[in-house]
């Protein structure tokens, strides 16, 4: 058995962690305009059950004050401006973010000595990996995040893509197909749980009908984990945001709770759309054929040997 170091073993956990303290620094502290000393506050008050976010006491406030959280609820300049002109005060920095995202695709690219391609010389010698549940519920999952990011993004940079018909569908069905994302995440993360071999299995071919097969890679697996925790940060907050429609009378109340839950979910959705593209990027585009076979359900035989050999070494997929 081959003896690894802890450097080599886990060195993909510690890159990813050190970029990720790096990414939350620049978030937090140079790019924000939130006040994020309130929200840290405000974070503590909801887990103590206020949920107005008015972390000084109203009687202490002046009277005009006291009208201003009436009209316009606690605390406006806090979160709001994060919510509202974020884009404008920082669009500067947008160009950035892109290069260094591009360059960061362009180095897995290169380090991973380009697009893989198995060598296939038995073209018909396929066998079934992919069950019709798990191709729908991988398909429907893909279009539904890719229909998310272009309809987020278009609500996020609303003043470059403009008003009209086109931006009103595209915010209204962006809420609606996210309430109908839910269970397709929720279905997404129990199949693609690689890291179940404790779990005893009564059957192993209904089994692979459901999860799918082969185990992860230090990279997939980060990636797999990101897509939960952010993806319950996004189902959550998007629920929420979907749910609450406050009527005049209750307006002051829940106003700032809508606006630190949009705050939240703008961060949720800046931070997984990287792992999402690189996901989409290492199964899709780096290895080709992978498209194919999960429309289809069927890999060649090759092709698993070549590049997926934990799959094969599951089960007999020739039975």
């Amino acid at each position: 058995m081959e003896n690894k170091s802890f450097l080599s073993e886990y060195k993909a956990y510690i890159i990813i962690g050190l970029l990720f303290v790096l990414l939350t620094y620049w978030y937090f502290w140079l790019a924000t305009i939130a006040d994020i000393s309130y929200v840290y506050q405000f974070l503590l008050q909801m887990l103590q059950g206020n949920f107005t976010g008015q972390i000084v006491p109203f009687e202490s406030l002046t009277k005009y004050q006291q009208m201003e959280v009436g009209l316009y609820g606690p605390s406006y300049n806090a979160i709001a401006p994060e919510v509202i002109r974020a884009f404008e005060e920082r669009q500067h920095l947008l160009p950035i973010v892109f290069v260094v995202e591009f360059f960061l695709f362009l180095t897995m690219f290169i380090v991973a000595k380009g697009r893989k391609q198995a060598e296939i010389t038995r073209a018909d010698d396929k066998v079934q990996v992919y069950s019709i549940f798990q191709r729908l519920v991988l398909l429907l999952n893909i279009i539904i995040m890719c229909y998310l990011f272009i309809t987020g993004f278009s609500i996020t940079f609303g003043n470059v893509t403009g008003g009209g018909e086109l931006a009103r569908f595209m915010r209204s069905t962006h809420e609606i197909v996210g309430v109908g994302w839910i269970p397709v995440w929720l279905i997404m993360t129990i199949i693609a749980f690689k890291d179940h071999k404790y779990f005893k299995r009564s059957s192993t071919k209904l089994w692979n009908k459901i999860f799918l097969r082969g185990k992860y890679e230090p990279m997939d697996r980060i990636n797999y984990y990101m897509y939960v925790s952010f993806g319950a940060l996004l189902v959550i907050s998007g629920f929420i945001i979907w749910w609450m429609a406050p009527d005049a009378a209750t307006h002051a109340e829940t106003i700032q709770l809508k606006r630190f839950i949009l705050f939240i979910h703008f961060m949720g959705s800046a931070i997984i759309s990287f792992f999402t593209f690189e996901t989409v990027y290492s199964y899709f585009v780096s290895v080709k054929g992978y498209i194919p076979g999960v429309i289809t359900g069927k890999l060649p035989v090759e092709y698993l040997e070549q590049l997926r050999p934990d799959v094969l070494a599951e089960e007999d997929l020739r039975k």
